[in-house]
């Protein structure tokens, strides 16, 4: 044959292998799936049964826990006041009352359980200066474990999860505070996701360990709002994802708390708290909001065995009849007593 036209091209030269960038081989690259889209094959979900509703009311499931009737319930619980209020004393004072199975407000613990303690806030010094002057017995500080470091978020839960399964006779927890716990929240979220997901973390490990009771300090916003629960600092997702909630406010007594949540079955939600000498809280009673007059013709239609009427109480304070039956009708706007045939009587 003649010499290739100068216009024809030339045949390739072969290639060899060491003519592979380092790290590459000459084989045939592999198949790539869906199509050949590299995309990965989507997952096909078994078509989910569900239960009936009458399944479920027939189902036998054990009944929330209660260490102590209302005050110490299975779940997630936030206990929210202003700063040095005395959230963190009623708190030790709880967890020193779950040590030894001893009474706490106006209920008592059924049984002593191990009791677990974050600290967060206060420090070694200043934890170990509260529990000193507060002179719990020698039994209830050894059965609660002090935790000063501890990592937050998600981590942080992680760990609680299986700090609980290594140490199962633990039964209250308390985290103080969650600004102390959570993840520091990032602009981009949504503030309402970001506070759901900082309790919701808390509450899927309560509910991977039944039975426990993990009580969250927070903080309530500086100005006073008309539902108590508008107080706590943050928005609806924090009472959102919890079981239950109780706002601490300030008082001339002491301090008034507000209960409420999933679980709460009194029909009082509001209490007076007073400060005792013991670096403690006393249950004063439900929280009436009562003026002393108001509160003094209360006192008075309790002691009535056959009620009370208007003439009989301006009798015994020297006041006019209509005066009389003013403090009388204040009461029963309030719905703490009722009026028949012309007497007022303590609602049964």
């Amino acid at each position: 044959m003649g010499k290739f036209d100068e216009h024809e091209e030339s045949a390739p030269p072969p290639i060899r292998p060491e003519d592979w960038p380092a790290g590459s081989t000459p084989t045939k690259p592999p198949r790539k799936a869906n199509g050949g889209t590299g995309e990965p094959l989507p997952i096909v979900r078994p078509i989910p049964q569900g239960e009936s509703a009458f399944a479920l009311t027939e189902r036998e499931m054990p009944d929330p826990v209660m260490l102590c009737d209302p005050w110490a319930v299975e779940g997630i619980n936030i206990i929210a006041g202003r700063p040095k209020l005395g959230k963190t004393t009623f708190e030790r004072q709880k967890l020193a009352a779950a040590a030894v199975g001893a009474p706490f407000l106006d209920s008592h613990f059924r049984e002593p359980v191990k009791c677990a303690f974050l600290s967060l806030e206060e420090g070694e010094l200043l934890c170990r200066m509260k529990f000193k002057m507060a002179a719990f017995n020698e039994l209830a500080l050894a059965s609660i474990q002090l935790h000063f470091e501890w990592p937050r978020g998600l981590d942080g839960a992680d760990l609680l999860d299986r700090y609980l399964t290594a140490n199962p006779d633990i039964r209250l927890i308390c985290i103080d505070s969650l600004t102390k716990f959570r993840t520091i929240p990032d602009p981009r979220t949504p503030s309402f996701m970001a506070d759901y997901e900082a309790i919701n973390h808390l509450h899927d490990v309560s509910k991977r360990h039944p039975g426990i009771c993990i009580d969250v300090i927070h903080h309530t916003r500086k100005a006073k709002s008309e539902d108590p629960i508008d107080d706590i600092s943050g928005t609806y997702g924090l009472t959102a994802a919890s079981d239950a909630y109780m706002v601490m406010r300030h008082h001339s007594d002491g301090a008034v708390m507000y209960v409420g949540g999933r679980r709460w079955t009194r029909e009082d939600s509001e209490y007076k708290l007073k400060r005792n000498g013991r670096q403690g809280w006393d249950m004063m009673g439900a929280f009436l909001d009562l003026t002393d007059k108001q509160q003094d013709a209360l006192e008075r239609v309790k002691s009535a065995e056959h009620g009370l009427s208007g003439s009989e109480l301006a009798s015994a304070l020297s006041i006019t009849i209509p005066s009389a039956w003013q403090r009388l009708d204040e009461l029963l706007e309030k719905g703490l007593v009722t009026k028949r045939y012309g007497r007022v009587f303590m609602k049964m």
